[in-house]
């Protein structure tokens, strides 16, 4: 069962070019140094009019649900989180199952 991860981010302060290479470096890691994940994203919104504050959103697949917990425990995601909780962000999370009751097309 393919599970989706999907976290918006809402930053008080608009992030400089600087902290948000700094945020891609990071989950560009993920890959090589936590792996389990099938698919990462991030991305800024284009349309942040209509985000109610949030301007990032990372996509990420895992296989299964030990594979998502893995990652979410891992000191490299920690690390992350730590990172993004410093700049008084506000995360908001979202798992699903990709199945016959989630997918459309």
């Amino acid at each position: 069962m393919t599970l989706q991860h999907i976290v918006l981010f809402s930053f008080p302060q608009d992030l400089d070019a600087a902290d948000q290479a700094e945020m891609r470096r990071l989950v560009e890691a993920w890959p090589a140094e936590i792996g389990g994940m099938t698919a990462v994203r991030l991305g800024r919104s284009i349309n942040e009019e209509r985000t109610r504050g949030y301007q990032f959103l990372l996509y990420t697949e895992f296989p299964d649900l030990p594979a998502l917990q893995t990652y979410q425990q891992h000191p490299v995601h920690q690390e992350f989180l730590r990172w993004v909780l410093d700049r008084q962000c506000t995360p908001l999370a979202f798992d699903y199952p990709l199945d016959e009751t989630t997918v459309v097309l």
